[in-house]
């Protein structure tokens, strides 16, 4: 860990997930439960498929905060699981479910607000509940901006009935995490693809929509952080300009290409790939990129600043403008004083 008077080292992508929640999402469409997997008696399924985690690693804060330390990070953003989002479910279950969940963040920020800060997670199927929700967990539990998944009931998070939620965590100062949520799908069944591929992709479809959209001219003190790295979207950028040039469809009446509105989009690490995190930085800045590690899921970057210093072409400021100011900047819209 930092000296005290170091600028804490910061990662923004990281889950905690209270047991008591495991009751509540035993049915529908995205069915959690506990199973022995291998040697692990307290593993975590999603409709069969083990997602890498026991419960006993997203519940207990004794082990959150033993991993924490081992990573050399001082400061977490906790946020829920992603096959907790449920919005395919009837918008009061999963109101229920999202109040316990941030109230169990919230407990767990109360009792290290040193190392922890809070993400709520919200019924976005339900405009109206989503921003009431969010209101609740900002005055009354004090957490500091939103966690959404990327398919809304078949929708997509940018979509018209949701503007309204955008506007009001905006016009609140609270940033945004967008997370994939887990998409059954045939094609992507086998070999983990549904993580592998499948989650990655959603963050593409859903960045570029929002970037398309005019989203983020319309919501200008929008802040919005993707995950693994943004998906494929780095990678797409150039393509996403010549197909507004090119394309009437693609323009929505914009003056901009996508990659020109992309000042209040961030993404974390984790890419897995020195070669592709470099890139990554090349293209967002490193004022718009941000340590993630996806703790504790078999999936994380355990060692996020060796890898971070791995990279090449990265410089010591590069690198600790990620570790320290981009993500302060992303939580609230301002560098560190």
């Amino acid at each position: 860990m930092a000296e005290p008077t170091d600028p804490p080292i910061w990662d923004v992508h990281a889950h905690h997930l209270p047991e008591a929640a495991l009751a509540m999402m035993g049915d529908g469409a995205v069915q959690v439960r506990i199973e022995v997997v291998g040697d692990k008696p307290e593993s975590i399924t999603v409709n069969g498929m083990a997602v890498g985690a026991t419960i006993g690693q997203l519940a207990d804060p004794a082990a959150l905060l033993a991993a924490t330390d081992a990573a050399g990070i001082d400061r977490r953003v906790i946020s829920p699981p992603p096959f907790t989002y449920r919005y395919w479910d009837e918008p009061e279950n999963t109101l229920r479910l999202h109040r316990l969940l941030n109230e169990a963040t919230a407990e767990l920020v109360a009792a290290h607000p040193d190392r922890f800060v809070g993400l709520a997670s919200v019924p976005l199927q339900h405009t109206e509940q989503a921003i009431a929700e969010a209101v609740r967990a900002r005055d009354e539990l004090g957490l500091v901006g939103v966690t959404l998944g990327t398919n809304v009931a078949g929708g997509n998070v940018d979509d018209p009935e949701r503007r309204p939620f955008l506007a009001a965590v905006a016009d609140a100062g609270m940033p945004v995490l967008i997370h994939p949520d887990f998409v059954p799908n045939p094609r992507t069944s086998k070999y983990y693809l549904v993580n592998l591929i499948g989650m990655p992709v959603e963050s593409t479809i859903t960045m570029a929509n929002m970037l398309f959209s005019g989203l983020f001219e319309e919501l200008p003190a929008l802040r919005v952080c993707f995950v693994h790295g943004g998906g494929a979207a780095p990678f797409l950028l150039g393509r996403w300009d010549k197909g507004w040039r090119v394309r009437p469809e693609a323009r929505s009446g914009e003056a901009l290409p996508p990659s020109a509105r992309m000042s209040n989009v961030f993404c974390d690490t984790l890419t897995h790939s020195p070669v592709a995190l470099a890139y990554l930085v090349e293209v967002l800045g490193e004022s718009n990129v941000v340590i993630g590690t996806d703790l504790p899921f078999d999936v994380e970057d355990a060692n996020p600043r060796a890898h971070l210093r791995a990279a090449p072409r990265l410089t010591p400021r590069q690198i600790n403008v990620i570790e320290t100011e981009s993500p302060v900047r992303w939580l609230t819209g301002s560098d560190p004083a």
